[in-house]
């Protein structure tokens, strides 16, 4: 390196009580900053180019600063007892100082994404540290006195005391190469690409450096290169930021010298070394250079820094953030006399007169701000001298501009569950338990109403396309009425779960009705994976078909789908935060995609694919010899929705063709060029056809040619789907453009003139693509002719062309039956809906209309002038689904799996390292295979993943804006029926989690640190997947639960669970007219003399003591006894205040009101067994 470093300015500690050696120097690779830290613990920093003083805090007591390591979080600080982490300004985020901290020296990050660092020094043990929560994650043991520590991108480098360097993997930190670089004190090291460069000293009596830099080449295997000479002794090394084989190093004696260690290859050729020496008294202590190479910084031991630069207008950082500058506070200088008027007070000086003593004469009204012109409009205008003229797109009325609404904060909303409870026993004209006149004074209707007459084209959006919320009260989610938005027997979806944007998708795939059967006969099967998206499919449809309308949440689904690390590379995780630019369009479509070859990859089965497509084509015949060759059976999704496809690529040089059969899932729509002038006129089906049928030419490799060559690639339509997804491929208005475009301008007639039914073919379109008038049809037919291809559209009511009534393997005809919609109101965020025709076997009775609207929670009846008509600005298409007419007769669905693998329940297996030698559960013999009715008690803990987020009001009352996030911690199942194992549980299940635990609510659950890892755990530990399918095979085999707060614990495992299959003692033992719910440790007290939960919950116990309890209420009620018990209960409970001992456990149980038990029937009367 030819480069010319001269000293920019050096400074010194002012303070000479302070003085101490400098220890630890680092560049802020974010701010134009210098950390600095020395012998007595306290870290420093100064501004970039004029090393001005920024902050100072005391970090380590009295203890060496050996490290500091910079992040966009915060700064952290290496001692030998202590790491701390401090954000810039010198808050403290985190500190760890205890036993596992006994002589550290070194530190760095993996460059995996959970932000983890290693620490590492003369000690037994190298520590993992979470630097987003600050606490040692787990110990790697055999990486003892290491002194250096390096990352690479796929690897970690560490230096010992010893001279070794070990290679390890950042994953498991097994050692993967080591070499013995030296045979003394190895004191500096670092990687750069594929090079290791290393220091040492060794003793002849005393510390003496080696006046050579030894490097190593660690591509394979690590091979010794040339050394790079260094006379005075190197003692400290930089690799350059941007120059990956040149180095900085520097000596204690004050010289540097940059080097390049691929021009020692060069021999005598080399550029003579150039050396810089620094003026320093003392000896050199650390050293570092800038990210942007520009500048360095050199430390001593009289506590000096010197700053080097090689020009004269240098940067510290390429990019640079901006500081936080210090606010300055004004002295105030009013002063306040006796006879000062008050309103002089707090107020600021003029020096002109203030808008608000405008006169009136200079006040003007003006007219509303006129409403943009519609970009259509604009597109097709034609100017005549200075006039435009423009056909009308007919979304307007003639000479008319509509005058844009005020938008209306206010949302009509409905109650809480507990105010209408609140309202219902207040009324002195409603009698509790009365069920006529209880209704939801706001339950909206799903009846589709008489706007067709207002709004025939759909060009405003209605008001139930609008984005939906969950609203919190101080009872969390369970008071939130979703009935109010629901009144159909479709289960909807809810919102409060990260990306919940697939809400829309779930519904679409769960009306496909061969799917459903598919993912249901998925989870019948033993599946060995454990965050399988067709098994958490499976339960998702079963969770569907049980809710009857009730809300529902795709939490297991979307947890296993946040766990693939392919959809965060893809981007496919909603955004932290979302704005109004964002397409969600785009992000469901490559969902769609994803999500489809996910699926089809856990369906595909090895030994070989049922075959339950009678269309499938499985004979293709060969080109080049016209041999037939016979296709392998394809997964069951393939089946179902692959467009089978011959792909053929033919060099235009050798000749050379290939040929592979495909089965995308997806056809992505592709739109005609902007200077197409035809462009306004392609219609849907045939900008589909040239979506399907796509040839291309490209540069590919051959290899016969053993060259790139220009390749003619082609696709040929070899079979068709029983269910075809169409990505519409609008991302913008532009291409949205294209669905308003193309449709009539008005709806008064649709019918084709003879004309245009002679000159309509497949690649222009049918003129009259559906009777609602619009672009997309309603149904069309695909014919394949060989290697052509034919698509048309098919008009409701008329007789289908001959062409399209040919086998099934050649001729289909599809009709719409879901749509996918981006929905974006003014000033609003986008968001997704779905527009589903249900299918006639699950159509409610009497219905107007198959089509419905699903809006995550919100599900009603719409017309479909809704479905077909792209007119409004508000709407942009995602996906559609499209399903062959005759798809039942085409399918044999029988001879997917039928017999379910009960074996779960009589296995007990545990991923734990640790083998659960005490078990406190016998695992169910096959003789006690359970049957419809079969009484079983349940118990759950849960741990949180993520604290709620609340918000303190101006009036000081507290609001909650998201509940906290639980996951299954612990499931506990007991045997209920009358027998010699009564009481004693079969399911006593820990689950594993992956994701950050944040409170393990010891208190209230009874999980410690360590239950939930397998490496530490002694207890029964299996995945998620595994607990829910044992409740979910106990739920199918009819058994009946009993348990306290059941409610909400079959909420947060997932599970949807009959009402007449649960037993729930917190309504057992609860009068109607008060508002209070008894805790289960009350209870125990109370009736059953038992001191519960004492110090901590056990889901063994507690669902142990709701069974007794049940048995009780089973004496009582035959005896006759039960209703003076259960006001005796109340009245002991306010006569203990309900307290019961010194403390008072805190109830799992919701207080929110049961106003479905209020509405729908009588106490007891629920089904329950009694004897």
């Amino acid at each position: 390196m030819d480069s010319s470093w001269s000293e920019v300015q050096h400074i010194c500690n002012s303070n000479l009580n302070k003085v101490s050696p400098v220890s630890a120097v680092c560049w802020d690779p974010y701010h134009e900053l210098l950390w600095v830290g020395n012998d007595s613990g306290r870290v420093s920093s100064y501004y970039g180019k004029g090393l001005q003083r920024y902050t100072a805090f005391k970090a380590h007591k009295a203890e060496q600063v050996r490290q500091i390591r910079v992040t966009d979080r915060g700064i952290i600080s290496l001692s030998p007892k202590s790491i701390q982490m401090r954000d810039r300004r010198g808050l403290v985020k985190w500190s760890i100082s205890n036993e596992d901290a006994k002589d550290l020296h070194c530190m760095t990050s993996t460059t995996l994404t959970n932000g983890e660092l290693l620490v590492a020094g003369q000690q037994d043990d190298m520590l993992v540290v979470s630097s987003a929560r600050g606490v040692v994650t787990r110990k790697i043991s055999g990486a003892s006195n290491i002194v250096v520590l390096k990352s690479l991108p796929r690897s970690i480098c560490a230096g010992s005391l010893l001279g070794e360097v070990t290679i390890r993997d950042p994953r498991t930190m097994k050692v993967e190469q080591r070499v013995q670089a030296h045979t003394a004190t190895l004191s500096d090291l670092d990687v750069s690409g594929n090079l290791l460069l290393t220091l040492y000293v060794y003793r002849q009596g005393s510390l003496i450096m080696d006046p050579l830099v030894k490097v190593y080449d660690i591509r394979m295997s690590i091979r010794t290169l040339a050394p790079i000479p260094f006379p005075s002794g190197p003692m400290f090394l930089k690799m350059h930021p941007t120059l990956s084989t040149t180095c900085l190093v520097a000596s204690q004696t004050g010289q540097f010298q940059m080097c390049d260690v691929s021009s020692l290859i060069m021999g005598s050729y080399a550029a003579p070394a150039q050396f810089h020496q620094i003026q320093s008294s003392s000896y050199i202590t650390a050293m570092d250079i800038s990210s942007s190479a520009q500048t360095l910084v050199f430390a001593d031991g009289a506590s000096f820094v010197y700053q080097y630069a090689d020009r004269e207008d240098f940067d510290v950082n390429p990019y640079s953030l901006p500081i936080t500058q210090p606010d300055i506070v004004q002295p105030h200088t009013t002063i306040i006399k006796d006879d000062s008027p008050l309103s002089s007070v707090g107020m600021p000086y003029y020096t002109e007169q203030l808008l608000s003593v405008w006169p009136n004469n200079k006040i003007f009204e003006v007219g509303t701000q006129p409403t943009p012109i519609d970009e259509e409009i604009i597109k097709n205008m034609k100017t005549i001298d200075f006039v435009g003229y423009a056909p009308n797109p007919g979304n307007i009325h003639r000479n008319q501009i509509p005058r844009k609404k005020k938008l209306i904060a206010k949302k009509n909303g409905p109650k809480f569950r507990s105010e209408q409870e609140r309202e219902l026993l207040q009324s002195s004209n409603v009698l509790v338990g009365d069920e006529d006149g209880l209704h939801h004074s706001g339950r909206r209707s799903s009846s589709i109403g008489d706007i067709h007459n207002l709004d025939p084209n759909v060009i405003n959006m209605p008001r139930y396309y609008q984005h939906v919320e969950i609203q919190y009260s101080k009872f969390g989610v369970d008071d939130f009425d979703f009935g109010y938005y629901n009144s159909t027997p479709y289960g909807g979806l809810e919102t409060h779960i990260r990306n919940s944007y697939c809400n829309s998708f779930l519904q679409v795939l769960y009306f496909i009705i061969p799917l459903r059967k598919i993912a249901k006969s998925h989870i019948k099967i033993a599946c060995p994976k454990d965050n399988c998206l067709l098994c958490e499919l499976g339960f998702l449809f079963r969770m569907l078909e049980d809710s009857k309308g009730q809300n529902c949440q795709a939490t297991n689904f979307l947890r296993a789908f946040s766990t693939i690390p392919q959809a965060s590379a893809l981007g496919l995780f909603d955004p932290e935060t979302p704005n109004r630019n964002i397409s969600f369009s785009t992000l469901m479509q490559n969902f769609t995609r994803f999500i489809m070859e996910q699926i089809h990859q856990e369906s595909n089965i090895t030994t070989g694919n049922p075959l339950i497509s009678k269309s499938l084509v499985r004979k293709i015949m060969e080109k080049d010899d016209g041999e037939v060759k016979t296709l392998e059976i394809p997964s069951t999704m393939q089946q179902l929705f692959g467009l089978q496809t011959l792909s053929q690529s033919k060099c235009g040089a050798c000749q050379e063709e290939v040929s592979r059969i495909t089965y995308p899932f997806v056809v992505d729509m592709l739109y005609p060029k902007k200077n197409d002038r035809k462009s306004r006129k392609r219609s849907f089906t045939s900008i589909l056809k040239a979506s399907m049928y796509r040839e291309n030419q490209t540069k590919a490799w051959c290899a016969i040619c053993h060259q790139y060559q220009p390749t003619t690639t082609k696709k040929i339509i070899c079979g068709l789907p029983g269910v075809m997804l169409i990505n519409s491929g609008a991302s913008n208005s532009e291409e949205s453009l294209i669905w308003r475009q193309n449709g009539p301008n008005c709806s008064k007639t649709n019918q084709p003139t003879a004309v245009q039914e002679a000159n309509a073919d497949s690649d222009n379109g049918s003129p009259n693509e559906d009777v609602t008038g619009a672009n997309t049809p309603s149904s069309f037919g695909i014919y394949i002719n060989g290697s052509e291809l034919m698509i048309k559209a098919l008009p409701v009511g008329k007789e289908i062309p001959p062409e399209f009534k040919g086998a099934p393997e050649t001729c289909a005809i599809y009709e719409l039956s879901s749509t996918i919609l981006q929905v974006q109101a003014e000033e609003e965020l986008p968001h997704l809906v779905s527009q589903i025709k249900i299918p006639e076997s699950e159509l409610e009775p009497e219905a107007k209309t198959p089509w419905y609207l699903f809006n995550d929670f919100l599900v009603r009846k719409i017309r479909p002038e809704e479905v077909y008509s792209f007119k409004g600005n508000w709407k942009t298409p995602a996906v559609l689904q499209y399903t062959r007419v005759e798809l039942d007769s085409l399918l044999e669905l029988d001879v997917l799996p039928s017999k379910v693998d009960y074996s779960l329940l009589f296995e007990d297996h545990s991923i734990a390292q640790t083998s659960n030698t005490n078990p406190r559960h016998q695992v169910l013999s096959q003789h006690e295979m359970p049957t419809p009715g079969t009484l079983v008690a349940i118990d759950a803990e849960f741990v949180a993943l993520q604290q709620e987020e609340t918000e303190i009001r101006s009036d000081g009352t507290k609001s909650l804006i998201r509940p906290s996030t639980l996951t299954l911690a612990r499931v506990s199942v007991l045997r209920g029926d009358t027998g010699p194992k009564e009481g004693i549980p079969f399911i006593d299940d820990y689950i594993a989690t992956s994701e950050p635990v944040v409170d393990y609510l010891t208190e209230f659950s009874g999980i410690v640190a360590g239950d939930l890892d397998f490496m530490q755990s002694k207890h029964t530990l299996v995945p998620l997947k595994v607990a829910y399918k044992k409740l979910r095979l106990l739920v199918d085999l009819g058994c009946i639960f009993i348990g306290h707060g059941l409610n909400k614990d079959f909420r947060i495992i997932n599970i949807m669970v009959p009402p007449e299959q649960i037993i729930d003692t917190v309504d057992i033992y609860h009068i109607r007219n008060r508002q209070r719910k008894i805790s289960l440790r009350f209870l125990a007290w109370h009736l059953l003399q038992q001191d519960i939960q004492s110090e901590t919950h056990d889901s063994i116990e507690d669902a142990r003591t709701a069974l007794i309890l049940y048995k009780k209420y089973l004496e009582y009620k035959q005896n006759g006894s039960f209703g003076k018990v259960l006001e005796d209960i109340y009245e002991a409970g306010h006569k203990a205040n309900w307290l019961k001992g010194p403390k008072d456990s805190l109830t799992r149980v919701s207080s929110t009101p049961q106003i479905e038990g209020l509405i729908t029937s009588p106490l007891f009367t629920t089904g329950w067994p009694v004897q």
